[in-house]
């Protein structure tokens, strides 16, 4: 048990530090725009590098890891209609969302043949794999189109398409994990069918989320609006984690919940999105502990095809865009490749599959998820970046300028956006 405290205290003191490293500069000037260093970090410490961070002592704190992945769905939810202060048009959103689906569909697809081929799993289970893999291999972070606009001045109305199809991506694998969570056998509701407990787990999300907006109905006060959020996410995530769901599903359709009827969605939005970095490196370390290299036979094959068939979906993707929006064109079919960048959201969901489904189908998961991000973080931005060059819509950000407030007239970063970065209630968000 000593271990284990001590392993909870790093922990804790890995987020208090990286909260003061990276708060308010952590695509300016610290940090990746997935966390993958700390997904490094997780493997180098864990059984297949130093052994620092042993699985078991992971295992046995799972619930409070669960619950900082919940935490990380539950802000983005808050933000996933909104882009700074603006809406996320609606075109857009389902443009993002439908390319995603096609995507991870692709992935999917090419993983169950590939299992097929080597003779890995059978059945369900192997559908299983490939689904999850899919959902996991299909969600673009929001940060990338961020970490380009920060650091190259990317602005005009391909940006914005990019920036609002990113943070609508979201949905695909939480909706979807959230659905497959219900078919795993052994579930404290068995006795009902899984389209009902699908529905339990977004009912849980959509009733306090309602609860939440409730409470925080009146005049907006910083200290007392904490004490409601943090009592009703604990209480949503503790509530679908007992009877078997998805908690960060739940988490992810409360925050959704809250953004569209409260009145204080943005004072919410600046106030909440702080903790979404120092929440992910904790999670994201430990994800990287948790990663099993030899979880199936042929493991390094199923990487291989997982992350071609990305690669291939997201080209595809890339001529879609360049077929139906106009400001693409110039960019060609590689602005895909851009999109190639996964995050918090498919870390998180594939490290709950491994808590609620342990064995070797889940490990793969997390192995490919895990993959995915660093797949995505040596290509994605660098694609993104020049495909944004080639449609005229970056320029240099001068060096002295990095301490002062960027002020780009793209209609999803504008200077107007964004409150004052001061405050700490106003922690400003990019795209």
């Amino acid at each position: 048990m000593s271990g284990g405290v001590t392993l909870l205290l790093g922990l804790l003191v890995v987020a208090f530090v990286s909260s003061m490293l990276v708060g308010g500069r952590t695509i300016r000037g610290f940090g990746l725009p997935s966390g993958a260093e700390y997904l490094v970090l997780g493997v180098g410490v864990g059984p297949h590098g130093l052994g620092i961070l042993p699985r078991s002592t992971v295992h046995a704190f799972a619930p409070v890891f669960v619950c900082a992945a919940a935490w990380l769905a539950f802000v983005i939810g808050l933000g996933y209609l909104i882009v700074g202060r603006r809406r996320v048009h609606v075109t857009r959103a389902v443009t993002g969302i439908v390319t995603a689906t096609l995507v991870g569909a692709g992935v999917a697809a090419a993983l169950f043949f590939a299992l097929h081929a080597l003779g890995v799993l059978s059945g369900f289970p192997r559908l299983a794999l490939a689904l999850a893999s899919g959902f996991v291999g299909c969600e673009t972070t929001r940060h990338t189109v961020r970490w380009v606009a920060e650091r190259h001045g990317a602005q005009g109305k391909l940006s914005d398409w990019l920036a609002d199809m990113a943070r609508a991506s979201a949905l695909v694998p939480v909706l979807g994990l959230g659905a497959l969570f219900a078919f795993v056998p052994d579930s404290p509701l068995g006795a009902f069918a899984a389209g009902w407990r699908v529905g339990a787990g977004a009912g849980i999300g959509t009733v306090m989320g309602l609860v939440a907006a409730v409470l925080l109905g009146r005049e907006f006060r910083r200290d007392e609006s904490w004490g409601i959020l943090l009592g009703t996410s604990l209480l949503a995530a503790g509530v679908a984690m007992r009877l078997g769901l998805a908690a960060v599903a739940t988490l992810f359709v409360m925050g959704l919940t809250l953004s569209l009827v409260s009145r204080h969605r943005l004072e919410i939005k600046f106030m909440v999105q702080g903790t979404e970095k120092p929440v992910l490196l904790p999670v994201a370390l430990v994800a990287g502990a948790c990663v099993d290299f030899d979880a199936l036979p042929h493991i390094w094959a199923l990487v291989a095809v997982a992350l071609a068939a990305r690669l291939l979906a997201e080209v595809v993707r890339g001529l879609l865009l360049v077929a139906l929006v106009p400001a693409a064109r110039p960019a060609g079919p590689r602005i895909g490749l851009g999109m190639a960048s996964t995050g918090a959201i498919s870390l998180a969901l594939a490290y709950t599959l491994t808590v609620r489904l342990p064995g070797p189908a889940s490990s793969a998961v997390l192995l490919l998820a895990a993959a995915g991000v660093l797949l995505g973080e040596l290509i994605g931005p660098a694609e993104l970046r020049h495909a944004l060059e080639r449609a005229g819509e970056t320029h240099a950000v001068q060096a002295e300028n990095e301490m002062e407030p960027l002020s780009l007239p793209s209609s999803a970063l504008r200077a107007s956006d964004y409150p004052d970065p001061q405050r700490r209630s106003d922690f400003p968000e990019g795209p």
